[in-house]
């Protein structure tokens, strides 16, 4: 049987229609000025995304952690303030959505991290019904904003096939982490850029935010220096732990040159919850391998840290290092206070005060009320006010399961490529697990909850991938692995 003519499948004849569409629209835009602009430049990445990503799905992660690296930089440098970036990355899981869907490869549903996110999700669902909810619309808005959230776990799951398509993620990811650092060291030492230096003078409170301890914290590409923060300790740990397990000499030069970058620039942002997460990454990571070269290596890089915490420092160091006063610390103090005085509240109402209460959200659409203009300050107690007591043990027994999955994936697979992949996104779970606490990440960061879903992905994609104690078996295009940690 001939195979039909025209088929997204046929890439000569989508190319060419690729480029006459393209043609198109910019003589439109010649004709008509900078609204057609603005149309043209939305037709052209949607229908450039669309096919890229359906006739090379190994990109849509790449897409989302592009997007959502860089859309807070170009937003900043060209003054688009006007964009939202939430609702631009929204719209661009929803594309790459439907191509997995056109392409039949979506799925992830019937898995065991699949299944807890639709339980997560019918019970947030349900929290639209509150009644002690004070605004709607602002519910509406929060449970918008867990779409990238969800999407990223289904189109990892759906994307993702062999380990050439692990290799591209690292490139992607690592690429853009080591771009982001760079940037954020351009501006610790070469000083901000006039475009980064009016929006973070545009307002008195921003300022007084990011000039903190006689310095300016550093943010980078993103909107705020504790995001920044946390994608350095979350992507240089993990460019750490592909050095040990990786054998091709690009992507292990690539990796040390991220670790390196990242950590270093992360000092500068001073975010304590990064200063926080990068020990307990490297701790995660000797404790569930437990081989010796690891054990040793991480041993001695926490030595080094205690001796930077313990001994004399200043500037950027000092600032990092009090992130283990503890109670000590004032910001620790006001911190655990606002916890104790809300603590009643969530007793009191077990299913919350719904969606969008509390927070930035809460500020917008409730600012009469004491749950809105209450500061959580923390992804976990953030939940607790929203969806109660109730909702917060589920989250945590979510979570609980989930790692406990993965942990079960990496001891059940003999393949070593697999594993490592496993116990990067542990590790990197684990730090998020942990970062949660001290700081509210997934309304606010879009990459960090990329990331964060983008490890369950690659877990559930492995467990689908492997069967119990199965030996490892080669793949066509797959590279010949010299050495690997068991």
């Amino acid at each position: 049987m001939p195979a039909p003519v025209f088929s997204l499948r046929n890439s000569w004849l989508m190319g060419i229609l690729l480029i006459a569409l393209n043609v198109g629209v910019l003589l439109l835009a010649n004709l008509f000025g900078i609204v057609i602009n603005v149309l043209v430049v939305g037709i052209i990445l949607f229908v450039s995304v669309f096919y890229i990503s359906y006739r090379f799905p190994r990109y849509n992660i790449f897409f989302l952690l592009a997007s959502s690296f860089l859309i807070p930089f170009f937003i900043k440098a060209f003054g688009l303030f006007g964009i939202p970036v939430g609702e631009a990355i929204q719209g661009l899981c929803f594309v790459i959505l439907l191509t997995l869907i056109l392409n039949g490869r979506i799925g992830g549903l019937k898995t065991l991290p699949g299944i807890l996110l639709s339980l997560w999700v019918f019970y947030l669902f349900l929290q639209l019904l509150n009644p002690a909810a004070t605004s709607r619309v602002a519910g509406a808005l929060a449970l918008r904003g867990y779409i990238p959230l969800i999407s990223a776990f289904f189109i990892v799951y759906s994307s993702i096939e062999s380990k050439k398509d692990i290799h591209a993620l690292y490139i992607a990811w690592f690429s853009l982490g080591l771009l982001c650092g760079m940037y954020g060291l351009f501006q610790e030492f070469a000083g901000l850029p006039s475009f980064d230096y009016a929006w973070a003078s545009s307002d008195e409170n921003l300022y007084g935010a990011l000039f903190t301890w006689g310095r300016l914290r550093k943010f980078s590409f993103f909107f705020s220096p504790s995001e920044f923060g946390m994608v350095m300790a979350i992507t240089g740990v993990a460019a750490f732990i592909v050095f040990f397990y990786e054998t091709k000499l690009r992507l292990r030069i690539l990796s040390v040159i991220t670790c390196f970058v990242c950590f270093w620039s992360m000092l500068y942002t001073g975010s304590r919850t990064a200063m926080i997460m990068l020990p307990v990454g490297m701790v995660i990571f000797a404790a569930i391998t437990l081989h010796r070269k690891v054990l040793i290596v991480v041993g001695c890089f926490i030595l080094i840290g205690a001796a930077v915490v313990v001994g004399p420092s200043s500037g950027a160091l000092y600032v990092m290092s009090t992130a283990f006063s503890g109670t000590d610390d004032p910001s620790m103090a006001v911190r655990l206070r606002n916890q104790a005085t809300i603590r009643a509240y969530i007793r009191a109402n077990p299913i919350g005060f719904g969606l969008g209460s509390t927070g930035y959200l809460g500020m917008k659409y409730s600012p009469n009320t004491f749950i809105g203009s209450f500061p959580p300050d923390s992804e976990y107690v953030k939940i607790a006010i929203e969806t109660g007591w109730v909702g917060l043990l589920l989250w945590c027994a979510i979570s609980a399961i989930m790692f406990g999955y993965g942990v079960s994936i990496y001891f059940k697979t003999r393949d070593p490529v697999w594993r490592s992949v496993v116990i990067i996104a542990l590790t990197v779970f684990f730090m998020m697990i942990v970062g949660l606490y001290p700081q509210e990440v997934f309304f606010i960061s879009q990459v960090l909850s990329i990331i964060f879903m983008t490890m369950l992905g690659l877990i559930a994609r492995i467990d689908a991938r492997v069967r119990p104690g199965e030996p490892r078996l080669p793949e066509a295009e797959e590279y010949e692995a010299e050495e690997y940690l068991p």
